[in-house]
């Protein structure tokens, strides 16, 4: 089952823009629950930084992110079905 954290779930990158998948335990404790944040990197004199906020083209970018980013949650959500129905048969 995919363990609550402080590091995320998963991490997706695309063109700059990170995806970080969080689990959350829901409140019955019956299973995860998911959420994204979604930041992008860009690099200054000082090194590089990272912000919320995204123009166009990162907006384009986040059109092809976000269903790689819905791909990859469906496939933690079918992970921890089968390792709570394995945790169910022992």
């Amino acid at each position: 089952m995919t363990q609550t954290t402080n590091q995320p779930a998963a991490k997706l990158r695309y063109g700059g823009i990170e995806a970080a998948i969080w689990g959350n335990s829901k409140k019955d404790e019956d299973g995860i629950r998911y959420s994204v944040t979604y930041v992008r990197n860009y690099k200054t004199d000082d090194g590089w930084k990272e912000t919320t906020s995204f123009g166009e083209i990162e907006n384009l970018k986040l059109g092809i992110l976000i269903p790689q980013v819905a791909q990859k949650i469906a496939e933690l959500k079918a992970s921890d079905r089968q390792a709570s129905q394995d945790d169910s048969d022992q």
